[in-house]
């Protein structure tokens, strides 16, 4: 039998600048088991944030799509719906890996089982706490079409030392983080296509020792349990280790850079990959990455995947 064939699929767990809204409205109607996992995990966070957790459940079940989110929800939204989808996966799918890119390392590591659904949401607001100070001073570019090379002799051409090489998505995408007037002198500078990302702040940028400092005492109340499964870092380039305090690792994600191609390459092409978000921008960075593989998007564009799956784990077949 061949790898493919015994292990269970790697779950993806992106980073910030999706729209939450209405991320969960159908499949929620549609599955009683997305419905209960939906219900038990926005249940855990409101016992811990009560004043967001009514809020989270009318922007992830509104169709219309047009809830105004207050700061730091959209973040927390986005958290909810990766570890309601990887619970209601999980029931029927012991994952071979877990990959969290950026800021979805937090909920790729309660999918793990290192930290429980509360402390996972303790840990999003710890995030948006510690970047508070930053907010409105920094920003963050996409460059769809540049790989890292290519991204790196943009910023010497467009003489901009203070911006730096955020993420490595894939091979030919990109993303550069740093003070907001030097992102405006890039998208100014031109030369590619350029997109600024709806993320309030700059981060993966080293000049951001003090919010990664604010982030790590945010983080020191959390209780870290064993990992059921295990979680590769594409900012840490390895896979966690129960040894190791995840609490100062997920604090180092702030200043270092992501290189998700890599993280791939280790982990193959003989693996289903399945995204856990509202999205489909790391599924897409998948398959550039591994042509061929087997890469799914529930919420985006395999939903019918997504609800099979999610109604034979309900009904024990």
């Amino acid at each position: 039998m061949t790898r493919a064939a015994q292990a269970g699929p790697v779950f993806l767990v992106p980073g910030q600048g999706g729209d939450p809204r209405g991320a969960l409205a159908d499949v929620h109607d549609a599955s009683p088991a997305v419905r209960a996992a939906c219900d038990q995990v926005l249940d855990e966070i409101e016992a811990v944030i009560p004043d967001t957790g009514a809020g989270l459940r009318r922007v992830l079940l509104d169709r219309s799509r047009s809830v105004r989110m207050e700061p730091g929800v959209p973040q927390l939204a986005g958290y909810a719906v990766s570890v309601v989808v990887g619970r209601a996966l999980s029931a029927r799918l012991t994952p071979y890996a877990i990959v969290g890119q950026s800021f979805g390392e937090i909920a790729a590591l309660v999918c793990a089982g290192a930290f429980d659904v509360a402390d996972g949401a303790r840990a999003v607001r710890a995030l948006n706490a510690a970047f508070r100070q930053v907010e409105g001073r920094g920003a963050m570019v996409l460059l769809p079409e540049l790989g890292e090379e290519a991204c790196l002799r943009l910023l010497a051409r467009a003489g901009l030392p203070e911006l730096r090489l955020a993420c490595v998505n894939a091979p030919d995408q990109t993303i550069v983080s740093g003070p907001v007037e030097a992102v405006e002198a890039l998208l100014a500078f031109g030369g590619t296509p350029m997109t600024r990302l709806a993320v309030p702040y700059a981060s993966h940028h080293p000049a951001l020792g003090a919010v990664a400092g604010r982030f790590l005492r945010g983080l020191r109340p959390l209780r870290q349990r064993p990992l059921r499964v295990p979680v590769h870092s594409p900012v840490h380039g390895r896979a966690y280790d129960d040894g190791e305090d995840l609490r100062r690792a997920l604090a180092g994600c702030v200043t270092q850079p992501v290189r998700l191609p890599e993280t791939l390459r280790r982990l193959g092409p003989g693996l289903r990959y399945v995204e856990l978000s509202a999205g489909d921008a790391v599924t897409r960075c998948v398959r550039a990455t591994l042509p061929g593989v087997r890469a799914f998007a529930p919420l985006a564009g395999d939903r019918d995947w997504l609800l099979a799956t999610a109604a034979t784990a309900a009904t024990g077949g």
